[in-house]
């Protein structure tokens, strides 16, 4: 039996030989490697989608049904009238298990802070106005102010027109501020 040699296609001094295939897979996971950081991290910032935060933006509705409140539930999706997602509606304030609140209300508190139950009713055919919150993502900044999804320019003052499931409305964004 003879032993391999030089000219036998063993490498000198433990070198790698590399073959043609071994040159596509190693550029193959370069390109998988650099695809990944593009994708989370150069596009986010180039989308404005990059170090979003959560932001209640509080409305109110003008001049709607009575009935209104009652297809507006908490958890509901909230979209702009073009089918771009907004966010999601959570109580309409602290103390409320509602996502809607006619106002002016007043809410009576018992004892040790528990609400006590108060039912509203309204003659047929009332309009009332009322106020709510949104959940949604975005981020601040002093020059543009708030950014909705980190590129929709949203401000106290704007008046929008948002859809559920089940309602169609014009807001009229009264606040935005960080989510607790």
């Amino acid at each position: 039996m003879r032993k391999k040699g030089i000219n036998d296609g063993e490498a000198v001094g433990g070198a790698v030989k590399f073959k043609a295939l071994d040159v596509v897979i190693l550029i193959l996971i370069l390109t998988a490697v650099v695809g990944v950081y593009f994708r989370y991290n150069i596009l986010d910032t180039l989308t404005g989608s990059k170090n979003l935060k959560d932001y209640v933006v509080s409305f109110e509705i003008n001049n709607v049904q009575y009935k209104t409140e009652n297809y507006i539930n908490i958890g509901d999706k909230v979209y702009y009238s073009n089918g771009d997602e907004l966010g999601t509606l959570i109580e309409a304030s602290d103390n409320a298990k509602m996502a809607l609140i006619p106002k002016p209300t007043t809410i009576n508190y018992l004892p040790y802070g528990e609400l006590q139950a108060v039912e509203l009713t309204y003659p047929e055919n009332t309009r009332i106005d009322a106020q709510g919150r949104i959940q949604c993502k975005g981020r601040y900044t002093s020059e543009s102010g708030f950014l909705h999804n980190g590129n929709t320019p949203v401000s106290v003052g704007d008046r929008i027109s948002v859809k559920t499931e089940l309602v169609t409305v014009e807001i009229t964004v009264t606040n935005i501020a960080v989510a607790e």
